[in-house]
């Protein structure tokens, strides 16, 4: 039985570049949403296959195609299809590794990481501001938000006494037209250590490339950087903070109470509230959300 027997029976690897004779081992990692997962061993290389279902919903292939259009650092794509990608294996890449949780912590980490946001975010800017937007890139997060879904967390926590759902409802129009009339760019949304590859040595200083661009959307910078603020500890927070530079006091009076409200959105659709979702209860209850919704009326007043 050859090697590749666990790929879907239309993957053909051929079109990805790859010689299927010389595939040694096939291990499936991850199936889930839609997208299947696997190492593929050829001799003494190996390669991360990332196989999708459904072509016509593989954004994340136009994700790869665009950011190497704008410049910004992908891991290497050694071949790709309507259905896949063939990219670098991190466990046995020369020049870049998977990073660990204890690279959070490390201020090389934090500098790299917003060396690649300063890449990313910029070349969105400009890409949306001289063309629409790509009709497969998913909306802001913000944009999603409906006043029934702000109505519903109260009563699926167990909170809808409090004030603050109602009006976050009321005024949640004009909080979104606040968000859509600031600079709009390329958002990642997604960031952890688990998506993230950092150079090996001997390359000089460290450099990051974020991976996974299944969340990638339109969005204004902020969110982005409060998503890799929660996510960095110590010197690598520091560092980050102070690499990426000022940020927008607008975007960030704005994306606080809305970020919550859209965390807090996505945490109930899951079967179990997630661990992270727990600070945000928090923020309801201690009141903490409305003063960040009263806040960003503020803005929308002077806006």
């Amino acid at each position: 039985m050859p090697a590749t027997h666990q790929l879907p029976t239309h993957c053909d690897l051929a079109t990805l570049g790859l010689d299927p004779s010389t595939v040694t081992a096939t291990t499936l990692l991850r199936q889930q949403h839609g997208h299947h997962l696997y190492r593929l061993t050829t001799g003494p290389a190996s390669y991360i296959l990332k196989w999708f279902d459904d072509p016509t919903t593989a954004t994340e292939i136009r994700a790869y195609d665009l950011l190497t259009r704008l410049g910004v650092p992908t891991l290497p794509v050694h071949g790709q299809s309507a259905n896949a990608l063939l990219l670098a294996d991190l466990d046995a890449d020369q020049q870049w590794r998977l990073a660990t949780a204890a690279d959070t912590r490390l201020a090389a980490t934090g500098a790299a990481v917003a060396e690649w946001y300063q890449l990313l975010h910029p070349a969105g800017q400009t890409l949306l501001s001289t063309a629409p937007p790509p009709d497969w890139l998913p909306p802001r997060e913000s944009d999603t938000l409906q006043p029934a879904h702000i109505l519903a967390i109260g009563q699926r926590l167990q909170l809808a006494h409090l004030p603050v759902w109602r009006l976050a409802a009321e005024y949640l129009a004009p909080l979104q037209q606040a968000v859509r009339a600031l600079p709009t760019t390329l958002t990642y949304n997604d960031f952890h250590w688990t998506n993230l590859a950092l150079s090996r040595p001997p390359t000089p200083g460290q450099r990051a490339i974020i991976f996974d661009y299944h969340l990638l959307s339109l969005g204004i910078r902020y969110s982005d950087y409060r998503n890799v603020c929660s996510s960095l500890n110590g010197p690598a927070l520091a560092t980050f903070q102070a690499t990426y530079g000022p940020v927008d006091e607008r975007e960030r009076i704005l994306d606080e109470p809305l970020g919550t409200l859209y965390g807090l959105h996505e945490a109930l659709r899951r079967p179990q509230l997630p661990r992270w979702a727990l600070d945000l209860v928090d923020e309801a209850t201690s009141g903490r959300l409305a003063s960040k919704l009263q806040r960003a009326l503020e803005v929308v007043k002077f806006t």
